[in-house]
């Protein structure tokens, strides 16, 4: 019976073809009409539902395995933690934050935490880890989302979390974004970009990545909108996706990956500038890929239509959702759910809050303190001004300041007064600048905050905070960078610097007890800054 079950040759040309999608349910906005629909019309091997109700996660689930020969897989992205997906669940701090901290047991545990947390929350597929490598300060897509600009450490560390999120068979995960990001200073959401790495480098570095990955027994790889053009005869224009070279050559011979590759977001500028819409998916397939990622409304009938005339073999398909299927099995989706779920400890969500406190504390990194101004020596009753650069929705401005409520607590909580601002005119904080015994800037800019093009500060970004130099004269000034690790380099006038590379809760915290003394500083720095400070792992 099994043997049948598994039989592909027995799957119909639709069957076949709907194996290779995972639609981007999100897109729906919970429109059961159209979800359902689109999985009856379709019957994806996968969805994609990141964010979305759990409630609705079970119910579109149910739907799917209902009509689908296969069970489905459920897809999210969880690169820091379940916090990423779900708003009530814990968030960890950014993977650069993990090499500040270097220990990779405590990695690979979150890993196990957070497998089990996304599983019980109806995820059974996360695309993560990230495994670039951020060589190139200027790269707006990876930052803070890479654990280093290191590929032993990224190596080591990525590995440790790959072994945690496929403890148990909970999740099954995905390293990303092959053949590597992080080199180019463009964004492949807008174009297709170049890692133009020579091949003895790229196998030194994101090759190692790579091999340690898979040594690891990772399930899938994404295949990114980049090209590699040493292996590619010198074509910086195929990006990865198009890439037989690239996916079949290199991934699955050279390196010898007989996992699943999944394409990255084929709605990105990156992919679908390549080529005409109606050959994206099945030129994907073709050139090696297994399946597909946000495809188009019509992908299905366009990977039917190249199945039905032979420009995408049977035995390419096949392969395809031979692959594909194999990834279903890792995650116990032939399993009885129930017993799989009863597996899965207790108290989850505190265990992780524990852990994400503790690379917190590890990770926080005081990089500048020339007048040696930390730790704070303040006294119950002092007041304290936080100035937060961020950026507000678009079209938005407002002084009321939304984000860093967690820090705001935390220093309340010792007695002292505070005011904060989302942003705030120079003016105005020379006029009140005088009555602190404090002043934080907490600067929350990285590739997470969907800055796009380039993570440098500007007008809308709080750059007028400096304007004039006025807050610059306060004593106990103390920049904190919660996102990008290289602010240092726009603002070199500031004398107390700090790494965080996070602004989540356990983040916030941490600062607050290492700007105060109460913690060890411990934390190592996790990429260099010519001319500013080394790496230290």
């Amino acid at each position: 019976m099994e043997k049948e079950i598994f039989d592909l040759s027995r799957l119909s040309d639709e069957e076949l073809c709907g194996q290779l999608l995972c639609p981007d349910l999100t897109t729906y906005h919970c429109d059961d009409e159209k979800i359902k629909k689109l999985i009856l019309d379709s019957k994806p091997g996968g969805m994609f539902v990141h964010g979305m109700p759990v409630e609705k996660i079970k119910e579109y689930t149910d739907f799917a395995n209902s009509v689908c020969k296969y069970p489905v897989l459920v897809v999210a992205d969880g690169e820091n933690g379940p916090g990423s997906v779900f708003k009530h669940c814990c968030e960890l701090p950014y993977p650069m934050a993990w090499a500040a901290c270097g220990d990779e047991g405590l990695i690979e545990r979150v890993g196990e935490l957070t497998a089990q947390i996304l599983r019980k929350n109806g995820i059974n597929f996360t695309l993560s880890p990230l495994v670039d490598i951020n060589m190139n300060p200027n790269n707006p897509v990876v930052n803070i989302r890479a654990i280093s600009d290191h590929a032993p450490t990224v190596a080591r560390l990525a590995s440790a979390h790959i072994k945690g999120l496929q403890k148990d068979g909970f999740t099954v995960c995905t390293a990303k974004h092959f053949p590597g990001d992080g080199v180019d200073d463009r964004n492949q959401h807008y174009c297709t970009t170049v890692n133009s790495l020579i091949m003895e480098k790229w196998d030194s570095t994101f090759g190692e990545v790579y091999r340690e990955s898979i040594k690891s027994g990772v399930s899938a790889v994404m295949a990114a909108h980049i090209s590699l053009p040493a292996y590619q005869n010198g074509d910086e224009m195929t990006p990865a996706i198009f890439s037989s070279e690239l996916m079949t050559d290199l991934l699955k011979g050279k390196l010898a990956f007989d996992g699943c590759i999944i394409s990255d977001a084929m709605s990105m500028i990156g992919a679908c500038s390549f080529c005409p819409l109606e050959d994206m998916a099945p030129g994907f397939i073709n050139a090696g890929g297994d399946m597909v990622l946000f495809p188009s409304k019509k992908d299905h009938s366009y990977l039917l239509d190249a199945l039905r005339s032979g420009k995408i073999s049977r035995e390419r398909a096949v392969d395809a959702a031979r692959r594909i299927i194999e990834l279903k099995k890792k995650a116990r989706l032939f399993e009885d759910e129930a017993e799989v779920l009863a597996s899965i400890e207790d108290n989850l969500e505190e265990k992780l809050a524990e852990l994400s406190l503790e690379i917190a504390r590890r990770s926080v990194k005081i990089v500048r303190d020339q007048n040696g101004v930390l730790p704070l020596k303040l006294k119950r009753g002092d007041r304290v001004l936080l100035v937060n650069l961020y950026l507000e929705p678009q079209g938005q401005f407002s002084e009321e300041n939304t984000e860093f409520k967690v820090m705001e607590a935390e220093l309340r909580k010792r007695g002292y007064e505070v005011d904060a601002y989302h942003k705030i005119h120079h003016n105005k904080i020379n006029e009140i600048l005088d009555d602190y015994a404090a002043v934080f800037v907490n600067c929350k800019v990285s590739s997470e905050d969907f800055y796009g093009g380039s993570l440098r500060l500007g007008w809308r970004d709080g750059i007028m905070t400096f304007w004039r130099g006025y807050i610059l004269r306060h004593p106990n000034l103390v920049f904190v960078s919660c996102g990008d690790p290289y602010k240092l380099y726009e603002l070199p006038f500031l004398k107390t610097y700090i790494n965080a590379f996070s602004a989540c809760e356990s983040t916030q915290r941490a600062i607050v007890e290492l700007t105060l003394g109460e913690i060890e500083h411990t934390a190592k720095n996790p990429v260099s800054l010519k001319g500013y400070f080394q790496r230290e792992i």
